[in-house]
């Protein structure tokens, strides 16, 4: 895979988009207080999702805004280092189910929710063509 070249613009692009994403996953967890990490759970699904409908309709974006909501507002947004931390959380608290439930809850929605949602946007998209 052959990483693109970034122009000044393409790098703000991403920024901007970073910053945006993370302050709304930060604002989803606030005031969450219990054993079950469900903000993150939220987040990586919505993310997915997100992701799954621009990437399905990603010819129509301006080249920047691929890098503004793909690379850095979904970027952002989403969270494996916080799941992973979660995870190991959980198990070494002895919540062995909840843990499992940590991992296959975001995974398995998220694939599931991708694969149901890439197609029917990519056919959307063809249909709206002239």
């Amino acid at each position: 895979m052959n990483t693109p070249r970034l122009s000044g613009k393409d790098i703000l692009y991403i920024g901007l988009g970073g910053v945006l994403g993370s302050l709304l996953r930060s604002w989803i967890g606030l005031g969450f207080d219990g054993s079950f990490p469900v903000p993150t759970v939220l987040v990586n699904i919505l993310g997915a999702c997100a992701l799954a409908i621009l990437y399905g309709s990603q010819h129509r974006l301006h080249p920047q805004g691929k890098y503004l909501y793909m690379v850095g507002f979904c970027g952002s947004f989403t969270t494996v280092s916080l799941f992973s931390f979660e995870t190991m959380a959980l198990l070494e608290s002895g919540q062995l189910a909840l843990a499992l439930l940590n991992i296959g809850i975001p995974v398995g929605v998220a694939l599931v929710l991708v694969a149901w949602i890439i197609p029917r946007v990519e056919k959307s998209v063809a249909e709206d063509k002239p």
